[in-house]
């Protein structure tokens, strides 16, 4: 665990709490030390037992604009002051203040209390709630829906609002506590927010949100909000989802294009004739070697799934794990040349399933992208899978299961199927064997083979229909009754008004 060391040496203090006081006095001009919570090249913050420390410094033309309108701590400071006084929950200030250096500032610091028992909410969604019992999800979102009504109706509007922006506390009494955290963000107006801004504002915090809670979790937030129950109230909630879906959009695909660079999480080099593009996780380097040494041997000596002109798949073994394998085959100098400016299908592939996973999706993660050129014309290019133990095609299950298991399973890929149209995903080839099932009642679902998947924009009403279509054909041929594709597309509709709006427009 990191360590480091802020000087509260040269700070003039610009407010300081009877508590704060005493702080630095016990201090005495000695470096508070402690776990680095947060580092960036001009913003740090270190957490010792009951206090945090945010150091912001400033250089170039940041010196100057910040000497004309104050630090971002000294800011933090002074609205968490202010909002404290109209009865919002914010960390407790204990002092902040600013170094200069000929008159120019040079950094500022900011001293508060630690919540006890707090914990981040965006950690909180990760991984507590998804194990709580129903009840308990239920108070937690009408809970947070209320917390919101009251920072919005004080006039309280956050610039950067999303889940990681709000601390959790457990409460013996209320069951659940919020605190608004990185205040030095926020506009604190003199009276409630208007329509247009309370939508602005929420539609940072949904687009957090929308991966994370069911639709009937979100109705539960705005009914405790306050907006759902009556006309205007509907026509709210569904101008605020389209743009928190716009912009969740966004946040999507720029995340997933990362997987094309080198970055924390992913990485790109050239190595043996190929372009690599890899999941920076433990372990990818021996498996790099591994696969690098002679991925067509590796390729033949697994077992086989796909042997076609176009592509040969097979399950493979690496380090004593299994995986997923994908060659796709060079079909000749026309083919190179085709490919010669393009992307190849392995990268448009290995793309697109980080941006399904970014949605979460349910596809298998993608750990290597292998790209073999020559003078840009393409040549091979293979991709490597987690493999997904224990799993069948739904083609192979679906005439094992009951009536009831089968009605279930068909909830369950309604919902799955309405969540990527609605995230603008699109399969390309929604046959029953490319969705894997595991469990004996169909409990996990997987989407295989995305060569032909593409992720679109809103709209695309006859794409998405098409790729609906595909998938009910083997719904029809297994000779199930009008009655089951009406209960479908029940529950599919009941996900998402856009993907009702799809089906009821063909």
């Amino acid at each position: 665990m990191k360590h480091a060391n802020v000087s509260s040496r040269g700070v003039e203090w610009h407010f300081v709490s009877t508590e704060g006081r005493a702080l630095l006095a016990k201090l005495d001009g000695k470096d508070l030390s402690g776990e680095v919570v947060k580092a960036i090249p001009k913003r740090r913050v270190v957490r010792t037992p009951g206090i945090f420390a945010k150091e912001v410094r400033y250089r170039g033309w940041a010196v100057l604009l910040k000497t004309l309108v104050g630090g971002t701590a000294c800011r933090e400071g002074r609205m968490s002051l202010a909002l404290a006084k109209v009865g919002i929950a914010v960390p407790e200030v204990l002092a902040f203040g600013a170094e200069k250096q000929g008159g120019l500032l040079r950094r500022d610091l900011l001293l508060t209390r630690e919540e006890p028992r707090g914990k981040s909410l965006l950690d909180v969604m990760l991984q507590d709630y998804p194990a709580w019992p129903f009840r308990e999800k239920c108070c937690l979102v009408e809970q947070f829906g209320a917390f919101m009504k009251g920072l919005h109706v004080s006039g309280v509007s956050h610039g950067d609002l999303h889940i990681g922006n709000i601390l959790w506390v457990p409460d013996r009494q209320k069951g659940h506590r919020f605190v608004l955290l990185d205040t030095d963000r926020v506009t604190l107006k003199n009276h409630p927010l208007s329509r247009r801004q309370r939508i602005a504002n929420l539609a940072l915090l949904l687009s957090n949100m929308w991966t994370l809670v069911s639709r009937n979790q979100r109705f539960r937030f705005f009914r405790a909000y306050g907006r759902c129950l009556d006309p205007k109230g509907r026509r709210f909630v569904a101008e605020l989802e389209a743009k928190a879906l716009n912009h969740s959009n966004r946040i999507w695909r720029k995340k997933a294009q990362r997987c094309l660079y080198n970055n924390r999480r992913f990485g790109k080099e050239c190595r043996k004739g190929f372009t690599i593009l890899y999941s920076k996780r433990a372990g990818i380097e021996e498996l790099l070697d591994g696969l690098l040494a002679d991925p067509d041997r590796l390729l033949e000596e697994g077992q086989i799934f796909k042997a076609g002109n176009t592509v040969r798949a097979a399950r493979i073994e690496l380090n004593g794990k299994s995986y997923f394998l994908k060659r796709f085959n060079c079909k000749g100098l026309g083919y190179s040349i085709k490919n010669a400016f393009r992307r190849s299908r392995a990268v448009r592939s290995w793309l697109v399933s980080w941006g399904f996973r970014h949605r979460s999706l349910p596809v298998p993660e993608p750990l290597i992208c292998l790209e073999e050129r020559r003078l840009r014309l393409l040549g091979r290019s293979y991709l490597l899978f987690e493999f997904v133990e224990q799993t069948e095609s739904l083609a192979k299950v679906w005439p094992r299961l009951d009536v009831c298991v089968r009605k279930g399973l068909l909830v369950r890929m309604a919902l799955m199927l309405g969540r990527m149209h609605l995230f603008g995903g699109l399969h390309g080839d929604l046959k029953w064997s490319n969705i894997l099932v595991r469990g004996q009642k169909g409990e996990e679902l997987y989407l295989i083979d995305l060569d032909g998947s593409k992720i679109v924009g809103p709209g695309k009403h006859r794409a998405k229909r098409k790729d609906l279509e595909r998938f009910l054909v083997d719904l029809t041929r297994v000779q199930l009754g009008d009655s089951d594709r009406a209960f479908f597309l029940k529950c599919w509709e009941r996900l998402s008004s856009r993907a009702a709006m799809v089906w009821k427009k063909a």
